[in-house]
């Protein structure tokens, strides 16, 4: 399959995401090292097929960085989410770290309704209610239930890459479906946050509850 020809065509089925968010992931994806490779990214969140798998993990991880950044601007927070009007989103890698320098790259300079966008690492708990998003990768995917418990009643985005994650209530897993990259959301924990998805995201994610049953693709 041709990357360029199979992008131009599913860019154009999917412009109902808007202009502006696929321009600024495009910009920010093009400054890492393998360019062609993780405009992948893009194409799988924008709703295509495509038949190449995930190279390396390095690459893997950029992609799941600008995964990270786009579900951002698709998820609305309450006001007293953040301390102040100007107060950043903070996308937060909570204890094992596989991303390197790629979510950082991803982000800089990046705002999102005004608001700039920054990554933090931290193992501690009580920090993670001071995040919009939080990360959690396979290796840290056994303390969940500690971070969902220390995070009731804070609207955070939950993201991990576990088995079952997100029907154990995080609120975004991502997984590999014929070695193509989806993400799941878990409605239950979304609502449960006081988050608001956009239905553009849900409209591409495998939609699921605390109790595991699958609706929708």
């Amino acid at each position: 399959m041709d990357i360029s020809s199979s992008f131009r065509r599913n860019e154009q089925r999917v412009r109902g995401l808007g202009t502006e968010p696929t321009r600024t992931l495009r910009a920010a994806l093009c400054r890492t090292r393998r360019c062609a490779t993780v405009l992948v990214a893009l194409v799988v969140l924008t709703g295509a097929t495509p038949t190449w798998p995930l190279a390396t993990p390095s690459v893997e991880y950029q992609v799941k960085a600008a995964f990270l950044l786009n579900f951002a601007k698709f998820i609305e927070w309450p006001r007293d989410a953040f301390h102040g009007e100007t107060a950043p989103i903070a996308l937060c890698v909570f204890t094992y770290d596989p991303f390197g320098n790629a979510l950082d790259e991803i982000l800089r300079g990046k705002n999102i309704n005004g608001r700039e966008v920054v990554g933090r690492r931290t193992s501690e708990l009580p920090e993670l209610k001071d995040c919009q998003v939080v990360f959690l990768s396979d290796k840290a995917d056994k303390r969940l239930s500690e971070v969902l418990n220390s995070l009731k009643g804070s609207s955070v985005l939950v993201v991990g890459e576990g088995e079952d994650f997100a029907e154990r209530g995080g609120a975004v897993q991502f997984f590999l479906d014929d070695k193509k990259l989806r993400f799941a959301v878990n409605v239950d924990a979304v609502q449960r946050a006081g988050l608001t998805v956009s239905s553009k995201m849900l409209a591409l994610a495998r939609i699921v509850q605390d109790n595991g049953h699958p609706k929708g693709h």
